[in-house]
Order: structure tokens, then C-alpha cells, then sequence
């Protein structure tokens, strides 16, 4: 029994021992959005970055805040992926390899386009029930095998993202007219990054303003 234990201290996720540490003692009270946070990894998988974590707990917003309620209302629909130029370079690599290096990419540059809005997150992979997203999914099993990952963000609307992993993670960003073209397919990226606590502390002061 004492081995199984240490095992299963070894095997805590770091994410998870991170978010411990924001956890009060017994005393005082957990703060609700740590509270969610922990319920959205355990119910669908998402670590929701500690710099977001920290930016609700100091603002103390409420429930109807805009950047706030997201969390509150989480789907499917929440989230995008936005490629990476590895990524697509596999792809495309792999798809000659299937139909000729001189095959025409519009099947796969729309397939790609679709499949950004697919994403499950609890599954890590494009939604296996649309066979179309077949060969994606084995491309991107083998680019994670690599060790790397896709971006993945939560949509906020008006073009906006708030990304959740990778580098920009707790960063907003704009994906209005922004593309690029990697081997000859055409995506779109995210620009104009942005910390969350700095667009919080804007909408807050153009609600004050306002009264």
C-alpha cells in the first residue's frame, strides 16, 4: 500500500500541483473560479492557465463579466485550434504522400478550415465522428508524438481568442484577416497579442468612465 502511494503522489500533474498551491487553507474560502477550475480538468480535461486563474481572483469579477462568463458556459463550441507551420507542413507532406506530390490541395485546405471549429478537447483529437477528419486526426496523433501541440484557444467573439496553451498561453488575440500560407495551403494565425489583465483592466476603466 505504502509503494501504491508514492506512486500516486508521482503522478500528480504539475498543472494540478500549481493549482494546489492557490487553494486557501481550511480556513478561508476557495475561490469560486479556482473552483471551476478544477471541475473543467477533471470533467473535460482543460488547464485553464494560471495566469487566468490569477487575473479573475484579483479582479474578483462577476459571473455576467464578459472574459468571465466563458468559463461558466463551456461546449464544444468553446474552442478553435489555430495551426502551427509544423503542423501544416506534415500534412501536406503526408497527403502527397497518399495522392501525388502534384496533387491539387483545395480538398485539404478546406477540410483543414473546417476542422479548426472540431475540436475536442477531452479527446484531444478532431471530432471522430466525421470520418473527413480521418487522415487530420492520424496527422496530428503523430505530430503530438513529436512533441508538439497545436494552439488552442477559447473563442470570445469578435474575432477575438484567449489562447490556452503553448507560449502567448493567458494572451488574447485578434484572427480578423490574418493569414499566412505554409506549402501551399493558406490558414490563419492569431496577431496583435494582448495579457488578459491588461484588456480586463481597459473594460473596467471604460465601465467606470461610462458612469
Amino acid at each position: 500500500m505504502k509503494i501504491f502511494n508514492f506512486f500516486k503522489k508521482k503522478d500528480i500533474q504539475p498543472f494540478q500541483k500549481e493549482l494546489e498551491k492557490l487553494i486557501p487553507k481550511e480556513e478561508e474560502k476557495t475561490h469560486e473560479f479556482i473552483e471551476r477550475c478544477q471541475f473543467l480538468k477533471e470533467e473535460i480535461g482543460l488547464e485553464v492557465p494560471l495566469s487566468v486563474i490569477e487575473t479573475f481572483k484579483r479582479h474578483d469579477l462577476p459571473k455576467h463579466n464578459y472574459y468571465y462568463s466563458i468559463f461558466w458556459h463551456v461546449d464544444d463550441d468553446s474552442f478553435n485550434i489555430f495551426y502551427t507551420e509544423a503542423f501544416i507542413e506534415l500534412v501536406v507532406s503526408r497527403y502527397k504522400e497518399i495522392h501525388g506530390q502534384d496533387v491539387d490541395l483545395t480538398e485539404l485546405s478546406m477540410l483543414l478550415d473546417e476542422a479548426i471549429y472540431e475540436y475536442r478537447i477531452k479527446e484531444k483529437c478532431f471530432d471522430r465522428t466525421n470520418l473527413a477528419f480521418d487522415f487530420i486526426n492520424k496527422c496530428y496523433e503523430e505530430f503530438r508524438r513529436s512533441g508538439e501541440e497545436l494552439i488552442l484557444t477559447m473563442d470570445l467573439g469578435h474575432y477575438d481568442h484567449l489562447i490556452l496553451n503553448k507560449e502567448e498561453k493567458g494572451n488574447i488575440a485578434d484572427s480578423i484577416s490574418s493569414y499566412t500560407t505554409t506549402a501551399g495551403i493558406k490558414y490563419k494565425i492569431l496577431t496583435e497579442f494582448r495579457p488578459l489583465p491588461e484588456v480586463i483592466r481597459e473594460t473596467l476603466d471604460r465601465q467606470k468612465n461610462n458612469y
